[in-house]
């Protein structure tokens, strides 16, 4: 899962819950400060961590998002 604010992405290795991350598209070079928003459950092939960018990169994973994939939640 992904989109213009962060993502979701299995790592190996321990990480603590408001770490923050530098993240880089290995195909662009482009780095992304982000912070940890989420912590899955570890398993044998790692833990899903959920992560938030710093600043909103909307063409950081490489595929253009448009509103309708945005959802809005009113109280």
């Amino acid at each position: 899962m992904r989109d213009a604010h962060g993502g979701l992405l299995l790592l190996k290795h321990e990480i603590n819950e408001s770490e923050m991350l530098v993240v880089e598209n290995p195909v662009t070079q482009e780095e992304q400060e982000c912070r940890v928003v989420f912590l899955g459950e570890p398993s044998d092939r790692g833990q899903r961590v959920g992560i938030e960018f710093l600043t909103p990169s909307p063409h950081f994973w490489g595929v253009e998002f448009d509103d309708s994939s945005a959802v809005n939640i009113t109280h």
